[in-house]
């Protein structure tokens, strides 16, 4: 079966293919590739920490052991009831054998299991490893990569939570929920869950209820959120001191380097369509109030002097200097607050140049 993609990672999740064996979950997003394995093994038993029909193996379990996998594949429950085993790897070299072993047995009819296997991995690559090319090949094996929760993945996250619990977003508190959160899917649920608390489960009142923008202040971005705030607008007015002191406050109360550049991407966007908005026609205050959320009104002043800073041109310089720098981010391995530190001081430097070059 090929890799699993889209919409076909979350119809297994929800429901799996009763003619796959094995799954192979993957990827950067480890909150993510825990939950997916837990989903997906809640459909084979109810209870996770059910001894007899739920076996949980690592890497050491299987060293020097090739057969000890397809032998727990094969293993009937004592008590009765479907079984599900449950790989840690962290090491294809150690881990391979056994699971080559399994993968072997079930393509040849020589096994008929009577487990699900889920191999939870890290962050492989599919073209590369062995394992995830073995999975991919197999009829009876499927791969699902987990990566990162884009916006949209985190704003239907939250709204199903949220929803579940009788209270709803306001537009402006969803947005920067969803563009706080999503380095990890455990933290990010972990963190809409906190947020629930504090607004009241439904248990707790006797109506609907409304998630405002100051509830995540106060709860999510405040700290990281305020000192990334300050980062944003001391890069984008051409500020260095007060960019290099936001920067520190930044690192200090946790925020991840990505979080800053896809901050610094959202201001740089806003202001490539508020400028559209003003080659439209409208006026620097309508097209501040186009905007979705509008821009909030104690920083108008600060965002019209960008406006007129910030040229077409050096917005789209600013634009693939930051997309450049995620993708090094993520793919690199060099330092990577480092190189988001760079990118929202050579965001600085535009600003600055551009502010000298205005009649």
């Amino acid at each position: 079966m090929v890799a699993l993609k889209g919409r076909a990672i979350d119809g297994f999740v929800k429901r799996r293919d009763p003619k796959i064996a094995a799954v192979l979950i993957y990827g950067p997003d480890q909150g993510l590739v825990r939950e997916r394995s837990d989903l997906i093994a809640l459909q084979v038993t109810p209870d996770l920490k059910d001894a007899f029909n739920v076996t949980s193996l690592n890497d050491a379990d299987l060293k020097g052991d090739g057969a000890r996998l397809a032998d727990e594949a094969a293993a009937q429950s004592l008590m009765g009831g479907d079984r599900v085993v449950r790989v840690r790897m962290t090491s294809e070299a150690i881990a391979g054998p056994a699971i080559f072993n399994l993968i072997d047995a079930l393509d040849s009819g020589h096994l008929k299991p009577a487990a699900f296997v889920i191999v939870e991995a890290g962050d492989i690559k599919a073209k590369e490893s062995a394992i995830a090319r073995r999975f991919s090949k197999s009829p009876n094996c499927a791969t699902l990569p987990c990566y990162e929760d884009n916006v949209r993945d985190i704003r239907a996250l939250a709204m199903e939570m949220a929803r579940a619990e009788g209270l709803t977003f306001d537009d402006d508190a969803l947005t920067l929920l969803a563009a706080t959160l999503g380095e990890d899917r455990g933290v990010t649920r972990s963190e809409i869950a906190k947020l629930i608390t504090f607004c009241g489960p439904s248990a707790l009142r006797s109506g609907p209820a409304r998630i405002t923008l100051a509830d995540v202040r106060a709860n999510i971005a405040d700290g990281v959120g305020e000192a990334l705030d300050d980062a944003v607008a001391a890069a984008a007015d051409g500020d260095m001191a007060k960019l290099s002191r936001a920067l520190y406050q930044s690192a200090v109360a946790g925020a991840a380097p990505v979080t800053l550049l896809r901050a610094l991407t959202r201001q740089v966007n806003r202001l490539a369509e508020a400028q559209a908005n003003v080659a439209a026609g409208k006026s620097s205050e309508e097209a501040m109030k186009s905007l979705r959320p509008p821009v909030f009104f104690m920083e108008e002043n600060a965002f019209a002097a960008r406006l007129r800073n910030w040229s077409p041109a050096m917005l789209d310089r600013a634009l693939d200097l930051l997309i450049e720098a995620e993708f090094s981010v993520k793919t690199t391995g060099l330092p990577a607050w480092t190189m988001a530190e760079r990118a929202a001081l050579s965001i600085a430097g535009i600003a600055r140049r551009g502010r000298s070059a205005a009649p």
